[in-house]
């Protein structure tokens, strides 16, 4: 994964073209993150507490994961997606996790898989790539850090620098994490 941490990783190759992206980037990067497009649970930034689990932070809320691996004959309950008449899924984050690994290889090529390859390098400082082989080093490692204070939701919102973020919940939902949000005089 070496090549993740390579800067001009998205750009292009060509000497022109390359150097105005390097220009444009470093016009922007250092501004707040606007995101429209959050997959964010309010419930994070209302209650701060540590996430429970790799699983439950990346792969369960994430419908691009879940999709994906639906589509090729994975059962939703078994990688811990809630069901609409609540029957029961798999609670066990080691095993959901062991799961995702499982299939990771469908995600070649595609823009979750450089997310997600992205966030393993530059957040959880893991170069090895995620396999079935590797699956519980990685989510023993993730898991150490998920209980350290700077990747509680609040510190992992201020060290990206995000100033706007979407949040999920559905259209009849009260909005009680958002005002425990604003009740809480926390800037975010």
């Amino acid at each position: 994964m070496a090549a993740l941490t390579d800067p001009d990783l998205l750009f292009p190759s060509e000497a022109r073209p390359l150097s105005l992206a390097r220009d444009l980037y470093a016009a922007v990067k250092d501004l707040p993150i606007v995101s429209p497009h959050g997959h964010t649970d309010p419930r994070w930034y209302a209650l701060n507490e540590a996430f429970s689990d790799p699983a439950q932070l990346l792969v369960v809320p994430d419908h691009y994961i879940f999709r994906m691996l639906f589509s090729q004959g994975v059962r939703l309950e078994d990688l811990g997606v809630p069901t609409l008449d609540g029957s029961p899924v798999e609670t066990d984050g080691r095993t959901i996790w062991r799961r995702f690994a499982e299939h990771y290889y469908l995600f070649r090529g595609t823009p979750t898989r450089l997310w997600f390859d992205h966030v393993l390098a530059h957040l959880f400082g893991i170069e090895e790539p995620l396999t079935a082989a590797t699956a519980d080093s990685h989510y023993d490692s993730i898991s150490i850090l998920l209980q350290w204070e700077n990747f509680r939701p609040r510190a992992l919102f201020e060290r990206f620098n995000i100033e706007v973020i979407a949040t999920t919940e559905g259209a009849l939902d009260d909005l009680r994490w958002h005002q425990m949000i604003r009740d809480s005089g926390w800037e975010g």
